[in-house]
Formats: C-alpha cells, sequence, structure tokens
C-alpha cells in the first residue's frame, strides 16, 4: 500500500513540477521576446554572477553561525531598502493614494464617511487599516508608512533565512536573504504604499509555520497559521490558494505518511485548527469590516472577472468596466453587493458571448503578469533619473531569477522531492492560474519573487536530509 501510494505521489508531483517549469519557460519566451537584448544580455551576467560567486560567499558568511548571519543581513536590508526610501520620496497616486487615503481616514474616524468604494472592494481595509494604527501613534507622515515596508521587508528577509536554512542549510538561508536585499523592483517598491509587503510577509511567514520541524504543538501552529491566512485574505483575497496547496501536498503528493499514527494525527489536528479558525474568523472580519465603514461589504469579485476577461483591455484595468460597475453601485437603493453581483452577470454574458478568444487573452494576461518586472517604474519615473537603466535592472534580476529557479525546478525534478519545498511551485501555479480568471496586473506576481528566490536555492545547494524527521523512525520501526 505505502508503495503504490508513494509511486503516485511522486509522478504526480514530478508532474507538478513539470507544469511549473513550463509556466517558467512560458514567462521567459513572453518577458524577454518582448524586450531588448540588452535585458537579455544583463539577465546571463546576472546568472552567471550569481551562479559562480554566490555559494563560495554564502557558505563563508555561514561560518558567522545563523544568529549573527541573520542578525548582520536584516542590518543590511534595513540599511539599504531604508536608504532607498529616504532618497525616493514618491507622492502617492492611483492606487497608492487610494490606499493612503483611506488609511489616514480610518486613523481619524471610527465610521468611515463614504465607504461604498470600499465595500465594492474590501481587500482595500485590510492593509488601510493596518495602516492606520501607525498613522495614528506616529502622525499622517508618508516617511513612517515607508518605513513601515521596509520592516516588513525585512521580515520576508527573515523568513526566507528560515526556510532556505531549513531546507538546504545555512547557505542557503544567507543566499535566499542576500538575494531579496538586491532585489531592484522590491527596493523600489518600499517608496509605494502598497499592500504586497505585508500580505507577501504574512504568506511568507505562514509558509514557516507550516513547514517547520514536525510534532510540535500542531493546534497552536494551526491557529496561529488560520488567524495569519485571514488576515492575508483581508488584504488581499488569496488565501485560498495557499489552503489548496497545502491540501494538494498532503492529500496527494505525500499520501503515505497518512499511514503512520503520528505523523496522521500532527496533521489532522494542524488542519483542524487552520480550517476551523479561518472558517470561524471570516464573520467576525465581515462584522468589523461592516461596523468600520458604515454599510455590508461585497464578497462576490464580479468587477474583478468582468475585468480579467475583457478582450480589448487585456484583462487589465478599463475606464468600461469601471464605469459599468458604478453605474450599478449608484442605482437607487443599490448595495454593494448588488453592484458586484450584477457585475458578474455582465462578466458571464461576455464570457459566453462567443466574442473572446480565450488563449489570446490568456497569453495576454500572462505576459502582463509574470512577463516582466518593471511595473514600479510607472510610479517613481517622475522622481528618479535613469529610469531605464532601472527598468533594466529590473527584468534582467528577474529573468536571472527565473531561470535559476528553473534550475532549482529540474533539481527537485531528478531527485524526486517530496518535501514541503512542493508548497513553492504549487503556490506559484495556482496563484498564475488565479489570476488569469481576474483582472491582471504586473504588480501582482511581487509574492512570487521570494517563491523563484527560494527554488533558486535548490540550484545553489544540495537539499538538507529530510530522513530525521521524528516520524522517519515509525517507518523504520519493525
Amino acid at each position: 500500500m505505502e508503495r503504490r501510494l508513494t509511486a503516485g505521489a511522486g509522478l504526480l508531483t514530478r508532474i507538478m513540477l513539470g507544469l511549473a517549469l513550463a509556466l517558467l519557460a512560458g514567462r521567459l519566451i513572453l518577458g524577454a521576446g518582448q524586450n531588448g537584448e540588452t535585458r537579455k544580455a544583463l539577465a546571463l551576467v546576472v546568472l552567471l554572477v550569481l551562479w559562480k560567486g554566490l555559494p563560495p560567499l554564502c557558505r563563508r558568511l555561514g561560518r558567522l553561525g545563523a544568529v549573527r548571519a541573520c542578525l548582520a543581513l536584516t542590518l543590511l536590508c534595513l540599511a539599504v531598502k531604508g536608504a532607498w526610501v529616504l532618497l525616493v520620496r514618491v507622492t502617492p497616486s492611483g492606487d497608492y493614494a487610494t490606499f493612503w487615503g483611506y488609511a489616514n481616514a480610518l486613523a481619524q474616524q471610527p465610521v468611515l464617511a463614504g465607504g461604498r468604494y470600499m465595500a465594492l472592494f474590501p481587500h482595500i481595509f485590510g492593509y488601510a487599516s493596518f495602516l492606520s494604527w501607525f498613522i495614528r501613534l506616529l502622525g499622517p507622515g508618508e516617511l513612517p508608512a515607508q518605513g513601515l515596508n521596509v520592516l516588513l521587508t525585512a521580515a520576508s528577509g527573515g523568513f526566507l533565512f528560515l526556510l532556505g536554512r531549513q531546507w538546504w542549510g545555512l547557505p542557503a538561508g544567507i543566499s535566499a536573504y542576500l538575494l531579496w536585499i538586491a532585489c531592484p523592483s522590491q527596493t523600489i517598491y518600499n517608496s509605494l504604499i502598497l499592500s504586497e509587503p505585508l500580505y507577501t510577509a504574512l504568506i511568507l511567514g505562514i509558509l514557516v509555520l507550516l513547514t517547520a520541524e514536525e510534532g510540535k504543538r500542531p493546534v497552536v501552529r494551526g491557529v496561529a497559521a488560520g488567524l495569519a491566512l485571514r488576515w492575508c485574505n483581508g488584504v488581499r483575497p488569496i488565501a485560498a490558494v495557499v489552503i489548496i496547496a497545502l491540501v494538494l501536498w498532503r492529500v496527494l503528493l505525500k499520501p503515505e505518511e497518512w499511514l503512520l499514527e503520528e505523523s496522521r494525527r500532527y496533521w489532522l489536528g494542524l488542519l483542524a485548527a487552520l480550517l476551523a479558525v479561518y472558517a470561524l474568523t471570516g464573520p467576525l472580519w465581515q462584522a468589523h469590516l461592516t461596523r468600520r465603514i458604515g454599510e455590508e461589504p461585497s464578497t462576490t469579485p464580479g468587477y474583478s472577472i468582468l475585468v480579467g476577461f475583457n478582450q480589448n483591455s487585456g484583462g487589465a484595468w478599463n475606464q468600461e468596466d469601471s464605469d459599468l460597475l458604478f453605474s450599478l453601485s449608484n442605482a437607487p437603493g443599490a448595495t454593494a453587493q448588488q453592484a458586484q453581483e450584477g457585475a458578474l452577470e455582465a462578466a458571464k454574458a461576455r464570457i459566453t458571448s462567443g466574442e473572446v478568444a480565450l488563449l489570446p487573452l490568456m497569453r495576454d494576461k500572462l505576459r502582463a503578469f509574470l512577463g516582466s518586472d518593471h511595473a514600479c517604474m510607472g510610479y517613481v519615473n517622475s522622481v528618479v533619473r535613469h529610469t531605464k537603466l532601472f527598468a533594466l535592472a529590473c527584468n534582467g534580476f528577474y529573468y536571472a531569477a527565473l531561470v535559476v529557479a528553473g534550475a532549482g525546478l529540474v533539481r527537485l525534478w531528478r531527485n524526486r522531492a517530496r518535501s514541503a519545498v512542493v508548497l513553492l511551485p504549487l503556490y506559484g501555479l495556482g496563484l498564475t492560474c488565479a489570476q488569469m480568471l481576474v483582472e491582471v496586473a504586473g504588480r501582482y506576481h511581487y509574492s512570487l519573487i521570494p517563491m523563484l528566490l527560494l527554488l533558486g536555492q535548490a540550484a545553489f545547494f544540495p537539499p538538507v536530509p529530510t530522513e530525521t524527521k521524528i516520524f522517519q523512525k515509525n517507518r523504520e520501526s519493525p
């Protein structure tokens, strides 16, 4: 029984890793194909430097020990990212001005005046309310908000360090953190007021909770992960991607461990606690949101789906669909939920009309979502010089990260890896599939960059043996 389960799970894992590798290849083809030869050349240079120079450097830094190395990297991260936000001051505009305006309003008003926009797009509340705590504490200046991005970036770096160290050893943890510090687009995004640093830190923290050494406090971990997932979903509604990836890994890609009593007890406790907490906190979050914005928020993503299937805009924001949503919302007596349901009906009509060429649309959306990494430049080009050079650096680093992550996936495929590391490609595939159904934008792949950096460590370093976990002794028992 165990051998059959293991063989079947191994085949499914290889198929999943193959799909993830094909997705990486598609990103490079769609992205590099629309950019100049200079960017490809820069990506090659970055790749060679990473491949040849990074592992020896990280092994040398590993002599400091885990605590000292992590502390030194955190100080470096704070210095690099902090220097950028001090030197590059960007006035909030577009979506970032929306976050900033609502954060200030929530800091001053117990019940938001004119909360219909937030009722239509309730995920805005998650980040805006979080930011409002710091506005009340530190004042309404924009610099504390950008400083908060820096702190969240350092938190994400710490989580990358822990995950890399767990799967590939201390040098890999150092390498992942160093690459995160070096990532140009992430540095640039810190000058903006946006939710990506918060929900990315939450996702990485959840991965740390879920993949640490088994056997210790599964219910506590499940409760903590469930609370973090609920918060993450309130900031960006992608918690389902994490939950589905976790269930697929434990049920389909690692099924034989359910035959072990201790492993079964551990994961049943963790999953039950996680799902129960996540489900029970949903109504509480909705009630809190309703109380703060003064009306019932929508629970239907009709507008996002409508935009996602707009052939003319390539699935990106467009004035036509925006006008439709607000005409529905402004109808006499209409609620936010009714407006989103109306947008959903319009989306269904568009999809079934026969006028949407799905394959070209999905290609355009994949290019917009994953094809390049210089979307950050659209909001800082008015305050920085050499914008082409910055865009070149962003894309060069991104394409190099894709290639190294692809090499890591090949090694995982050859090693028949089925450890928790497969959560990384599962998350990438899940988020990409979800994004193909809704409105697309380049910055939405922000949370995939740390996953690429972690996968790349599989190409640089051999895996840490996983057969030392406590449940292995049961498999070896007669």
